[in-house]
């Protein structure tokens, strides 16, 4: 089971973090095209779930910065945080739904694909 965060929760902490308040790290694991259509204010890092396993080393100072990873719908994002956990990240969560939630439930105006 990978931790989840709903995209609402997901919405308020990003808030918290402009503000300072909050801090976590924010990976979209989706391909680049994808990010062209549509992309959640606030991701720090693009890193397609394929090429996560070789690139993990371009988030490595984040090991213990907690880490919140969302694709389209979930699914790819779930991997991923499984690929975090094997190479040794502690603190990661699956926002759960991805894009396409975010944009039923907390921005209509995202572009769904």
């Amino acid at each position: 089971m990978v931790p989840e965060i709903d995209v609402v929760s997901f919405k308020k902490r990003l808030d918290a973090r402009s503000k300072g308040e909050d801090k976590f790290f924010v990976l979209d694991v989706r391909n680049p095209n994808e990010q062209q259509i549509a992309l959640i204010p606030g991701t720090d890092k693009l890193i397609p779930v394929s090429d996560l396993p070789a690139r993990v080393e371009e988030i490595k100072d984040q090991v213990d910065t907690e880490i919140l990873v969302y694709c389209r719908s979930g699914g790819r994002s779930a991997m991923a945080c499984n690929i975090l956990a094997s190479s040794g990240f502690k603190s990661f969560k699956n926002v759960a739904g991805g894009v396409l939630a975010y944009s039923d439930l907390v921005d209509p105006s995202m572009q769904k694909y």
